[in-house]
């Protein structure tokens, strides 16, 4: 390492808009943090902890001032350090339904270009037994404990090798035993060379750590050194009794450091090491292979995406008679219920799949993960299990019902019926993920769902024949479009059912492939409108701070 600085800060403020007004949070930051340190960040509630640590791992941008890692500005070399430094926040953000093996080689996969199969095993198992994690190496994360979930987050970060680590509270609500084995394990990794930076609040065993860096409200740092010097620095007997003299006065604190502080001067004298970072390929490849992998363990959701398409199909044979399409009002609701059926599963697919995987997504994109890479594993995760369950649902009622007419309009009504449902599907499945980009929690997927699927039958024409305001709003409800194309395709117009228009029911070839257009166009707007908006909202740097133009905010 060419610099012999692995963090440098320089001058940071974080500055808030609360209720009009602005609301510092950090304070004039300076520090240095030499190679094979380890560091912890001690302070109250709301000292800006945290903050601190979202900004050193790039998380978030700081207001002003600057941020070096290994002599490089963080913020310039951005997409240069992901991958290089380890951030384990507070919440464990691992797939619950793998074992720690399979999270761990997926995890590397994605992250390390061209690794072999024995390269990878060597590293894992080298990393499991650092940790003494090997015998829980075929344990599903989520039966893991408390204290394994937490060694297993620091695992998965050891994989791409980096020099820094950054630990927000990797203690935090484990009993006293556990808590000593993971500061000494952070203990031993800080001697191997790397670095360690983390937050904590228990006390009991900060004399592992190098230095302690204390801070006061409004993120003023009190103290920045050697944890048997702290005692005398601020005159007290107990440990916790410095946290009472903070409360009482931080600023005089705060002056008495920046009275002896050092000055910082940026070693910049670091030069880029070349990246191996796996490729688009390759890193599609494994996100497919981890989707499937958690899809096996989780039983439950397995039979649910694969049995409900087949449940469907059965539950309309059930509630049909062979000869019901000579009858223009059954003929009529039998396409009412592929309608529903596409859309219910395409809606149900995805739904929830971008917001369970937020904070995951987040951590991956900064360690490496290409956003081109995921959303392109849930194009062909998602465009595969439609097509699935349209064979299945379509063929089943198909088979049972014999919907053929006369001609066949673009392949056969088979196919016809199959192309059309997978549309109907695979372009709800898009909204889905729109939807799923945006909320916040999976609690609200719950609500907009039943909101969805009524805006689909009562402005489709299904169910309440149309009137001018409904017609309009027609046009933009996918079930419209497929219920039209599923009754085109049958000639449903043969048995005169009192069509919505004149138009429904066109039994024209083009009629079909018109309506197939408006599929992909609403699938591609979706998709795009997903894309722009899982940036903006997830993998974005936290941009709610507001940037200091003011020097008298800065200077106060």
């Amino acid at each position: 390492m060419n610099s012999k600085y692995a963090v440098q800060i320089n001058n940071i403020c974080q500055v808030v808009s609360v209720k009009g007004q602005n609301k510092k949070i950090l304070s004039n930051l300076s520090l240095s943090v030499r190679h094979g340190e380890f560091i912890a960040i001690v302070g109250c509630s709301g000292a800006g902890k945290t903050t601190l640590m979202n900004i050193l791992s790039g998380y978030t941008k700081c207001s002003s001032g600057d941020v070096y890692i290994d002599g490089l500005n963080l913020y310039e070399e951005e997409n240069y350090f992901k991958g290089k430094i380890a951030y384990v926040p507070q919440q464990e953000i691992l797939d619950p339904t793998l074992t720690l093996q399979k999270s761990l080689e997926y995890s590397l996969l994605l992250r390390v270009k061209r690794v072999s199969k024995k390269q990878m095993m060597d590293t894992i198992d080298y990393i499991l037994e650092i940790l003494e994690l090997s015998h829980v190496r075929n344990t599903l994360i989520k039966n893991l404990s408390g204290g394994e979930k937490k060694r297993a987050s620091i695992a998965t970060e050891m994989l791409s090798d980096p020099n820094l680590f950054l630990l927000d509270e990797p203690t935090s609500g484990l009993d006293a035993n556990i808590e000593k084995k993971i500061m000494k394990k952070l203990r031993e990794i800080a001697n191997m060379g790397k670095t360690i930076i983390i937050t904590a609040h228990t006390v009991s065993n900060l004399h592992l750590c190098d230095k302690i860096l204390f801070m006061g409200k409004d993120g003023k740092i009190c103290y920045y050194g050697p944890y048997n010097e702290i005692f005398n620095y601020f005159k007290v007997k107990e440990f916790v009794d410095i946290y009472d003299l903070l409360k009482e006065d931080t600023d005089s604190w705060y002056l008495k450091y920046r009275k002896n502080e050092n000055h910082i001067s940026i070693d910049k004298s670091h030069r880029k090491e070349k990246r191996k970072q796996a490729g688009f390929v390759s890193q599609v490849k494994t996100l497919v292979k981890r989707y499937i992998s958690s899809l096996i363990n989780n039983k439950f959701m397995l039979i649910l995406l694969l049995g409900q398409a087949i449940m469907m199909g059965f539950l309309i044979c059930l509630a049909t008679e062979k000869n019901c399409l000579q009858n223009p009002v059954t003929a009529s609701m039998i396409f009412v219920a592929f309608t529903l059926a596409a859309v219910w599963l395409g809606l149900f697919n995805t739904i929830q799949e971008i917001v369970k995987e937020k904070d995951m997504l987040k951590k991956e994109y900064m360690s490496g993960l290409k956003f081109t890479s995921y959303m392109t594993s849930k194009i062909i995760i998602f465009s595969i299990l439609c097509f699935y369950q349209s064979i299945t649902c379509v063929s089943i009622v198909y088979f049972h019902l014999n919907p053929r007419p006369d001609t066949a309009l673009v392949i056969n009504t088979l196919v016809d019926l199959i192309i059309n449902f997978f549309l109907v599907s695979f372009s709800t499945s898009m909204i889905g993920i729109f939807i799923s980009s945006f909320v916040k929690d999976t609690k609200t997927t719950l609500i907009l769902s039943p909101l969805y699927m009524m805006i689909q039958m009562l402005f489709s024409g299904m169910f309440i024949p149309f009137i001018e305001f409904t017609k309009n709003i027609s046009y933009f409800v996918i079930a419209r479009w497929g219920y039209e194309n599923f009754g085109t395709i049958s000639n449903l117009k043969h048995y005169q059912v009192t069509e919505p228009s004149k138009d429904f029911f066109l039994f024209q070839s083009s009629h079909v492939l018109n309506i197939w257009f408006i599929f992909i166009v609403i699938l591609a707007l979706f998709l795009i409108a997903s894309i722009v908006t899982i940036k903006l909202n997830i993998l974005k740097q936290d941009r709610n701070y507001l940037k200091l133009h003011n020097k008298k905010i800065v200077e106060e």
